[in-house]
């Protein structure tokens, strides 16, 4: 990706079977973005206390996504043996002006995961992980 190209929007997701599941959507053009959090029925833990979150901004978590290359990630992360059956799904979507680039990993992850889900945590306020 070309440093002139801009970064539209991102979607990023976590998807665990056993779980809490999140799902960010950030407009860099808007400035604005949503995060869902969401539980099974199994789960009866009370969802994140936003009332002491503090979140950060969208300018600083653009800058951190650029310095991650995120778009140059491999288009899937999975071990290739066995089966999983528990464990964390993620998914992430860049959109720019000409092109998408997808990202989507099953319990195995790009070498920059955790620094990502920090980033996203502290624009949000809430757990990404």
């Amino acid at each position: 990706m070309k440093v002139k190209e801009t970064i539209n929007t991102l979607i990023a997701g976590i998807d665990s079977f056993s779980g809490s599941s999140y799902k960010v959507h950030v407009d860099f053009f808007r400035d604005t973005f949503t995060v869902f959090e969401w539980r099974n029925k199994e789960n009866i833990l009370p969802f994140t206390n936003l009332e002491n979150k503090s979140i950060g901004n969208i300018a600083d978590f653009k800058s951190e996504i650029y310095s991650m290359k995120i778009w140059e990630w491999e288009p899937s992360y999975r071990k290739e043996e066995g089966i999983i059956l528990d464990g964390k799904y993620w998914t992430i979507r860049v959109n720019t002006k000409h092109k998408v680039y997808e990202s989507e990993g099953i319990e195995c992850f790009p070498p920059d995961w955790k620094r990502f889900c920090h980033a996203v945590e502290k624009l949000t306020g809430i757990p990404f992980r």
